[in-house]
C-alpha cells in the first residue's frame, strides 16, 4: 500500500503528463514569415526585395553568364531552413541549408553556384513553408544612334522592334542612313549584319544578337517624325481587352460601349478609359485596358493616340469557358480505380490520377471521393502513402493516365484542350502536412523535414497533350524558359490547415496576344511526388474550386 508521499508524487506525474498533452495538442506554431532580407551575387548592379510578393530581382552585368552565377550572401529570417531549386543548383548536395552572410565564411566544400537562365525557387521553411523566387538578369544598356537622329527611338522589348527617327530635312531619304552606335544587347554580343554596313532602310532591317549561346532577332525601322506608326494590337479576352501601340507624346486615352450582348442588341452609354488604365512605357509603348466587360458580348471603342483618333472599331469578347467538376462533386468507379469525372465518356473525361497505377497490385486508390469532411457535396481527398513499396503521392490532374513504366514509374498525358484565359483558380482545401519518411534522388535532404502539398494551374500552347514519363524524368518545364507556356500560378503549403481555408492562386501571363490551347490543373498531397518524396502521412482535402474570370 502507497504512503502520502508516494500517491502525491503518482498525481503529479500524472498532471505533468496531462499538461504536457494539453501543450502539445492546443497550442499552435508560431506564424514567423519568413523572408529573404540580403541577396548579393558576383556581377551584382542592383537587388531589388519585394517582401509582399516574395519576389527578389537583382541585375548583374551584361558580361556575366547567367548559367553560372554564384551566390555571395543570402541573409534570411533567423532560423529558416533554406531550399533552393535543386534542378538549378549546379551542385545541389552542397548548397548550405541556412543562410549566411559571407561565401567565404562557409567551408570550401559547399557550392552556391546557379543557373539563373530562369528565374530560381528557393523554399524557405520556419514553422510554415514560404517559396520566393529570385530572378537575376542583364542589366542591359541599349544604344541606339544614327546620323541625323531627332528624339529617343521607341523600343519594344517584347516585340524586339525599334523604330528611329531622323531629321526630315537633313536626311530625306532612307536609302543612306549612317549607324553609328547599334547595341541591342550585352556589349559582349555579337550583332550580324554588322550594323556600320547597313544603309538601305527603305524596309525594315532585321539584326541578330548572339551570346552565351542564345540568339535573339530584332527588327529596326527608320521614319520621319511625321510619320505614322501604327503598331497597336487588340487581344481580346473574355472580361477585359488590351490594346497595346505606340506613342511620340505619351497621349493616349479611349472610349468604348457595349452595343450587343449574346441575348439583345444594346445602345450602351460612352464610357472613358481610366487614367490608372493606361500604362505609358519608359520605351514609347503604352497599354491600354479595358475592363468589367460582360462575355461572349460586342462592344464598339474609339482609340485616340498622340491627338489623332482611330475609325471607330469593334470587338467581341470570349465566351467563359468553364473546367468539368471543378467542384469534385462528381466520382466514377471504374473497377478499383476511382476517378474526379460524371463517367468516362469523352465528354466527362477530363481529369485523372495516379489510382490506375497504384490499383495495378491491389486496391489502393491515393485519390479518392470525400463524402463527410466537405465544403458542400463531395471533395477530393489526395493521400500519400506507400502502394506495393513504392511510394505514390495522392494526386489530381487534368489529362488521363497512361500505363505503368517499368518497376515504379508511369507515363502520364497532362492537360486539356482549353482556350479561355481566367485571372484565378480559387477554393477551399485542408491539409495535413506530415514529416517526409520516403525520398529519392535528389531530394534525400528533405527526409525528417515537412511535407507540402501542392496546387498549379497553366496555361499552353500544346498541339496535343504532353507526355510526362516519371520513371524518365520527363516532366512540363514550369518555368518562363518554356515558351509553350502562355500563363502560371502556384500553391505551396507546408503547413498543417485542419479547417477548410479558402485560397486563390492568381495567375501570371507571359503577355496579352497569346490564346492558349491546353489548361493543366495539378494538386498533390506531396510536391516532390513525381520524385518519389513525399510523407506517407500527407492528405490533402480539395473542395468547391473555381476558375475566376475578371
Amino acid at each position: 500500500m502507497m504512503d502520502r508521499k508516494e500517491i502525491w508524487i503518482c498525481l503529479f506525474v500524472c498532471l505533468s503528463v496531462l499538461f504536457q498533452s494539453c501543450i502539445e495538442n492546443d497550442i499552435p506554431y508560431p506564424r514567423i514569415k519568413a523572408e529573404i532580407q540580403k541577396i548579393e551575387v558576383e556581377g551584382m548592379v542592383s537587388a531589388k526585395i519585394n517582401s509582399e510578393m516574395s519576389v527578389v530581382t537583382v541585375k548583374v552585368a551584361d558580361t556575366l553568364d547567367l548559367r553560372n552565377v554564384q551566390i555571395k550572401t543570402l541573409e534570411v529570417t533567423s532560423g529558416a531552413t533554406v531550399i533552393p531549386d535543386s534542378l538549378s543548383c549546379l551542385d545541389f548536395n552542397h548548397f548550405p541549408d541556412t543562410g549566411f552572410s559571407s561565401v567565404d565564411s562557409l567551408p570550401q566544400t559547399i557550392n552556391t553556384r546557379m543557373n539563373f537562365k530562369k528565374p530560381v525557387s528557393f523554399l524557405l521553411r520556419i514553422y510554415q513553408d514560404y517559396v520566393w523566387n529570385v530572378s537575376v538578369e542583364h542589366d542591359i544598356n541599349r544604344v541606339i544612334k544614327v546620323k541625323n537622329q531627332v528624339g529617343t527611338p521607341l523600343v519594344d522589348e517584347h516585340n524586339k522592334q525599334i523604330v528611329i527617327y531622323v531629321d526630315e530635312v537633313e536626311q530625306p531619304a532612307f536609302s543612306n542612313i549612317e549607324i553609328e552606335k547599334l547595341q541591342l544587347g550585352s556589349s559582349i554580343a555579337i550583332t550580324e549584319p554588322l550594323p556600320d554596313t547597313i544603309h538601305d532602310f527603305r524596309r525594315p532591317q532585321v539584326f541578330t544578337v548572339t551570346a552565351f549561346d542564345e540568339t535573339e532577332t530584332w527588327t529596326v525601322s527608320v521614319l520621319h517624325p511625321g510619320d505614322d506608326v501604327q503598331t497597336n494590337t487588340v487581344s481580346v479576352w473574355s472580361k477585359r481587352v488590351y490594346v497595346e501601340g505606340t506613342t511620340k507624346t505619351g497621349q493616349v486615352s479611349a472610349r468604348y460601349r457595349i452595343i450587343e450582348t449574346p441575348t439583345k442588341t444594346e445602345d450602351g452609354e460612352w464610357e472613358n478609359v481610366l487614367s490608372n488604365e493606361i500604362e505609358i512605357r519608359e520605351d514609347g509603348t503604352f497599354l491600354l485596358t479595358f475592363t468589367h466587360l460582360k462575355p461572349g458580348s460586342t462592344y464598339e471603342y474609339e482609340l485616340i493616340v498622340d491627338g489623332k483618333a482611330d475609325d471607330i472599331q469593334t470587338f467581341t469578347t470570349e465566351a467563359v469557358e468553364l473546367v468539368p467538376n471543378l467542384s469534385f462533386d462528381d466520382w466514377y468507379k471504374e473497377g478499383k480505380s476511382w476517378y474526379a469525372n460524371k463517367d468516362l465518356t469523352d465528354a466527362n473525361y477530363f481529369w485523372d490520377s495516379g489510382n490506375k497505377g497504384s490499383n495495378s497490385v491491389g486496391e489502393a486508390n491515393p485519390t479518392s471521393p470525400e463524402a463527410n469532411d466537405v465544403v458542400k457535396g463531395k471533395a477530393a481527398r489526395l493521400e500519400s502513402k506507400t502502394v506495393a513499396g513504392v511510394f505514390a503521392a495522392g494526386s489530381l490532374y487534368t489529362g488521363t493516365f497512361g500505363k505503368v513504366e517499368g518497376l515504379s514509374g508511369a507515363s502520364l498525358n497532362f492537360g486539356r484542350p482549353y482556350t479561355s484565359r481566367p485571372s484565378a483558380l480559387k477554393g477551399y482545401y485542408k491539409y495535413n502536412a506530415g514529416t517526409i519518411d520516403k525520398a529519392k534522388t535528389p531530394y534525400e535532404g528533405l527526409k525528417g523535414l515537412r511535407d507540402s502539398c501542392h496546387i498549379y494551374v497553366g496555361l499552353f500552347t500544346w498541339d496535343k497533350p504532353f507526355p510526362v514519363n516519371t520513371n524518365e524524368g520527363v516532366f512540363v518545364d514550369r518555368t518562363w524558359n518554356n515558351e509553350k507556356m502562355v500563363a502560371y500560378g502556384e500553391l505551396v503549403s507546408g503547413e498543417t490547415i485542419k479547417d477548410y481555408t479558402s485560397f486563390t492562386i492568381p495567375l501570371q501571363y507571359r503577355d496579352y496576344s497569346t490564346k492558349p490551347t491546353y489548361i493543366l490543373i495539378v494538386a498533390s498531397a506531396s510536391k516532390y511526388g513525381d520524385y518519389f518524396t513525399g510523407s506517407t502521412s500527407s492528405v490533402l482535402l480539395l473542395d468547391e474550386c473555381e476558375l475566376v474570370f475578371e
